[in-house]
C-alpha cells in the first residue's frame, strides 16, 4: 500500500522527484532526522536507537506509527507500549508526532 502512494505521486508529478519505495524515502528522512538530533544535541541510548529504528522501519511500511502499534509485532514481543514509555518517557508521544510528521513523507 505504501509504495502505491509513491506512484501514484510519481504518476501526477513525475518530474518531482525520481521514482523509489516508500521504505527508501522514509530511510532517507529517518537518517535525516536523526542527524539533525545529534546536531542538536540529542543523545540515544542504543536500546532507544534500536527502538527508534524499529519505529520508523513501521512508518515505512504503514505509512504511520501510532501507540496502538505497540501492542503487536516486534514491539509487542520487546514489552509493548509499557516499554516504549519506560525507553522514552513523557517524550513517547511528542516522538511518535515528530517521526510521523519528519520521516513519513
Amino acid at each position: 500500500m505504501a509504495d502505491l502512494v509513491q506512484i501514484v505521486r510519481h504518476a501526477i508529478e513525475p518530474a518531482s522527484a525520481p521514482l523509489e519505495t516508500y521504505g527508501e524515502q522514509v530511510r532517507r528522512n529517518y537518517e535525516r532526522w536523526k542527524v539533525e538530533k545529534v546536531k542538536a544535541g540529542v543523545s540515544f541510548t542504543a536500546e532507544q536507537e534500536e527502538w527508534l529504528d524499529r519505529m520508523a522501519e513501521h512508518i515505512g511500511t504503514s505509512l504511520r506509527l501510532e501507540q496502538t502499534d505497540f501492542e503487536t509485532g516486534w514491539f509487542g514481543q520487546q514489552g509493548s507500549l509499557g516499554r516504549a514509555y519506560s525507553l522514552f518517557g513523557d517524550a513517547l508521544a511528542p516522538l511518535i508526532v515528530e517521526l510521523n510528521e519528519k520521516v513519513a513523507a
